[in-house]
C-alpha cells in the first residue's frame, strides 16, 4: 500500500470508528433508559377488567417479591382492588375466605409503598368504598355492643386509614366500655391531639365524616354514663358542631345533650 494514501485515508478510518462507537453508545444509553422504566401493569390492570382474579394475584405476587418492582404501589393496590371485589362475591369467597381482611392488608401496603402519595390520590374511589364496607361492619358492632371485637376493627381500619379522627374517640370509648380507664385516657388524649389540628374538613368524604359522628357519639355517651360527666361530652359535641351542622343524627344527639 502507498504510504501517502494510507496517511490520506487513517484519520477517516478512526472517525468512522468514533462514530461508530458514539453510536453504539446512543443506543446501549436508549436500551438502559427504556429497561431502567418500571413496567405499565397493563397486564394486572386487563385481568382486573376481565375478572380474572385468579390470574392477578399470581402475576402481582410476583411483582412484588421481584427486587425491581417489589417497592411499586401498583402491584399491592391491585391485589387490593382484586380482593376487595372478591370478598363481594360468596363464590370467590368460598375459595379466598379473607379477601377482605387481605384487602385492608393490601391496601396498607400500598399506603406504605405510595411515597409520593400519587398512587392513592389516583385511586381514592377504592379507598372510599373499601373504608365504607369496613365502617358498616364498625357500625353493626356498636349498635351489638361487641366492644372489644370494634377494638379490632378499629385497627383494621388504621392500617389503611390511620389518621381518621373520629376512630380514635370510637377506641377510646371501647375502651371504657371495656372497664380499660388507663388505655381510654391515653387514646382520648390523641383523639384530642388530631381533632385540634384539623383546620377545615373540605377534603374530607362523607364516610370521614360519618366516622366522626360515630366517634364523638359514642365517646359522649361513655363520658356521661360511664365517667359521668357531662361537660367533656358538651364540650366536644361544640368543638364538631361546625362540621357536622347537616348531619339529622348528630342534630338530634346534639340537641339533646345541649338543651
Amino acid at each position: 500500500m502507498n504510504n501517502t494514501n494510507f496517511l490520506f485515508r487513517a484519520p477517516k478510518i478512526i472517525n468512522m470508528k468514533k462514530h461508530f462507537l458514539l453510536l453504539m453508545l446512543f443506543v446501549t444509553g436508549i436500551c438502559t433508559s427504556l429497561n431502567a422504566q418500571p413496567p405499565t401493569y397493563d397486564d394486572l390492570v386487563i385481568d382486573y377488567a376481565d375478572g380474572n382474579y385468579d390470574k392477578l394475584l399470581k402475576k402481582a405476587e410476583k411483582y412484588t417479591q421481584n427486587d425491581k418492582t417489589k417497592n411499586d404501589a401498583i402491584p399491592f393496590l391491585y391485589m387490593a382492588k382484586c380482593n376487595f371485589q372478591m370478598s363481594k362475591d360468596q363464590e370467590w369467597l368460598e375459595k379466598y375466605p379473607k379477601a377482605f381482611n387481605d384487602a385492608i392488608r393490601f391496601a396498607g401496603n400500598t399506603i406504605k409503598k405510595d411515597k409520593e402519595g400519587i398512587v392513592v390520590s389516583e385511586n381514592q374511589e377504592f379507598f372510599i368504598d373499601l373504608k365504607t364496607s369496613l365502617v358498616e361492619d364498625i357500625k353493626n358492632l356498636v349498635e351489638e355492643g361487641s366492644y372489644a371485637k370494634l377494638m379490632g376493627y378499629i385497627a383494621k381500619l388504621h392500617r389503611f386509614s390511620k389518621d381518621d379522627v373520629g376512630s380514635y374517640f370510637l377506641r377510646a370509648a371501647a375502651q371504657y366500655n371495656e372497664k380499660d380507664k388507663g388505655g381510654a385516657k391515653l387514646t382520648q388524649k390523641e383523639a384530642w391531639e388530631r381533632l385540634d389540628a384539623v383546620e377545615s374538613v373540605e377534603g374530607w368524604s362523607d364516610i370521614d365524616k360519618e366516622m366522626l359522628r360515630i366517634g364523638v357519639i359514642e365517646y359522649c355517651n361513655a363520658q356521661i354514663n360511664i365517667i359521668r360527666q357531662t361537660q367533656p361530652a358538651k364540650d366536644l359535641l361544640g368543638k364538631v358542631k361546625q362540621w357536622l351542622e347537616d348531619d339529622e343524627i348528630f342534630m338530634d344527639y346534639y340537641n339533646k345533650v345541649i338543651n
